[in-house]
């Protein structure tokens, strides 16, 4: 083998092991993709509600699941654990197409698609503890 096609040769091996190093497994990739496409769902919903008045939650907050409370629908409730003393929207990881809403004095879970809840949003701020919980179509 001439020194020109083994200079070559070692060129090649030399890109070819760059690029195994930079190679990343198919399961890798499409989790990477998954955690972009759910911080952009996050980030979209925390933009919306909060200039709304909505606060997001850093403390109950963590990598399973984002909330967020608006501070207007704040009551007292019986501190047993049961219930939430405030309205109360939830995203979790596992399920980006559903946001959780909790209604301020209860504990039952409202489920609603991004869309569904923007168009909801009135109904759901405007609720406070005693008054009859929203229909949802």
């Amino acid at each position: 083998m001439s020194r020109k096609s083994q200079a070559k040769q070692a060129r090649r091996k030399k890109r070819q092991a760059a690029q195994n190093s930079r190679w990343i497994p198919e399961t890798v990739l499409e989790g990477l993709s998954d955690d972009i496409e759910l911080a952009a769902v996050l980030e979209r919903l925390d933009e919306r509600i909060t200039e709304r008045g909505w606060v997001f939650d850093e403390e109950l907050s963590d990598d399973e699941s984002a909330l967020w409370y608006f501070i207007p629908s704040t009551a007292e409730v019986p501190d047993d654990g049961d219930v939430v003393p405030v309205t109360t929207i939830a995203m979790t990881s596992d399920d980006a197409d559903v946001v959780h809403v909790v209604f301020v004095g209860t504990a039952d879970d409202y489920q609603f698609g991004l869309e569904e809840l923007f168009e909801n949003l009135d109904v759901i701020e405007g609720y406070r503890m005693g008054n009859p919980i929203p229909q949802f179509a």
